[in-house]
């Protein structure tokens, strides 16, 4: 069985109008509207192909057999198709959580063990149209110095008419340039943004990897570990310091359930968001870093781990055995945008103490912070410390995903402008690579058994809303019906 097929059959099969497909209603007059299920049958069919842009896929339409057959001779040109994915992007994410839905229902996923990451993808934004204040001071000194050089260049004299006419017209784009610095600072600072994309506003710098800076996306998404199966993502400008909470929250909704445990790498290592998850009944396995050290520590003896805290008493034994005690007192700690409270521990026999020296450096004697998120830090990292051969299947779980799609099938970039746009075409590349996981599960004589049940549930829920006197009908005995009313 051809591909093709099961892609007419999936799309059919789909509910278009409670995903919003069917919202517009066509024009009474001029030339009728290309039906949407005919437009996204074409990008399944051309993202699950590897074609992406609207120009080939319109020439796929004039001499591609199967989608000839598909769109029963229908040959839109490119600007309709890319209107079609530029204009309905709320489209493509229903469409997405939907199917991954249905995928639950039908068991092909766990639902129990998870894992998040992200990936970085480029944005239709250069570096040479990204700016921060330190780029553009760069800038600015550089034309004031060009513009200082042609003004004493003309005021010297000594020069014929050509020379001082080119030299007037340098001078005159140096300073539209300067005005053009001015303006992007201003916004700059009106916005209170670290930096401005011009081509793409929505679009940040971000490491790609290594040293490697790219204006990009940062995409975080989660799969589950039984199918490796997409079950939900984000498209994101941001780092994925506080993603973790969000994206747990998401994924126990999608897959509709009371408790979930969460696999993810240190850059999701948050004290706030270990909180909230313990809150919301998430069990969370992420790697966590290097404490740091404000005071640096003489020898590793006597660095914080070594302290021993009693919850019950709210203090700190130090390796010699001296209880560190706090006033109560909560403090405020600033980190970047978050404020974190935090209680500090100390002793009076730091002062007398012999080992003070290899203790700390600090003449007022040792002093413990502990955050309010601590508890929740501390289960985590134990956890982490008694479940390394769980954590060890993150990278199965969710590394290939970025590998596949970025590598295999070339989609290290995207095509479209915006947030709200990207997470629309996120959602047809994430539903088209479960989609071939699904393909690859169950094989094509069994995803069709499925889909025609899906697909003859669909015509005959619509049935029975519309015509109560069908319900005593058998399915089969409804078909007629169905073609008939044009139900379908």
């Amino acid at each position: 069985m051809r591909e093709v097929r099961v892609i007419d059959l999936f799309v059919d099969a789909l509910p278009l109008k409670e995903l919003g497909f069917l919202e517009n209603e066509p024009a009474e007059e001029g030339r009728p509207m290309y039906h949407p299920a005919d437009l996204f049958k074409l990008y399944v069919y051309g993202y699950l192909n590897r074609i992406r842009t609207s120009r080939l896929l319109e020439r796929e339409c004039q001499r591609n057999i199967e989608l000839l057959w598909l769109l029963k001779g229908l040959q839109p040109c490119f600007r309709t198709i890319a209107g079609f994915r530029s204009d309905n992007p709320k489209l493509f994410r229903n469409a997405f959580t939907h199917f991954v839905r249905q995928i639950n229902r039908k068991g092909l996923t766990g639902k129990t063990l998870v894992a998040l990451d992200s990936s970085k993808f480029r944005a239709v934004n250069s570096k040479k149209k990204n700016y921060n204040q330190k780029k553009i001071d760069r800038q600015l000194e550089y034309i004031d110095n060009k513009i200082q050089s042609y003004i004493e260049e003309l005021n010297a004299g000594d020069l014929d008419e050509a020379r001082e006419a080119t030299i007037a017209e340098k001078l005159k784009k140096q300073k539209a340039q300067r005005r053009k610095y001015k303006r992007i600072e201003k916004q700059l600072a009106e916005t209170g943004l670290d930096q401005i994309s011009t081509t793409d506003p929505d679009a940040r710098t971000m490491i790609l990897h290594g040293s490697v800076i790219e204006v990009a996306y940062n995409v975080q998404t989660v799969a589950d570990e039984r199918n490796k199966l997409i079950l939900e993502y984000e498209v994101t400008n941001q780092n994925d310091r506080k993603a973790l909470l969000p994206m747990a929250q998401k994924t126990k909704r999608i897959c509709d359930t009371d408790a979930v445990a969460v696999l993810a790498d240190k850059g999701y290592h948050n004290g706030e968001q270990l909180t909230g998850c313990e809150q919301e009944d998430i069990y969370t396995i992420v790697a966590y870093q290097e404490v740091p050290r404000s005071y640096p520590v003489p020898t590793p003896e006597y660095y914080g781990e070594r302290f021993r805290y009693n919850p019950k008493k709210d203090q700190y034994k130090c390796p010699q055995g001296h209880i560190l005690k706090t006033t109560g007192h909560w403090y405020n700690k600033k980190y970047e945008e978050s404020v974190t409270k935090v209680k500090h521990y100390k002793t009076t026999a730091c002062g007398s103490c012999a080992v003070k020296h290899l203790c700390t450096r600090n003449p007022k004697g040792r002093l413990i912070e502990r955050s309010q998120h601590a508890g929740a830090v501390e289960r985590n990292n134990r956890r982490v410390r008694e479940n390394t051969s769980t954590y060890s299947l993150r990278q199965q779980i969710i590394e290939h995903i970025f590998g596949t799609i970025k590598r295999q099938w070339g989609y290290d970039h995207i095509l479209l402008k915006g947030l709200r746009k990207n997470e629309g075409e996120f959602g047809l590349i994430y539903l088209i690579y479960n989609f071939r996981r699904v393909i690859n599960i169950l094989g094509l004589p069994k995803l069709k058994k499925w889909l025609t049940r899906l697909l003859f549930s669909i015509f005959t829920d619509r049935a029975l809303r519309n015509a109560r006197q069908y319900q005593k009908y058998s399915c089969w005995q409804l078909v007629p019906v169905i073609v008939r009313e044009g139900w379908c």
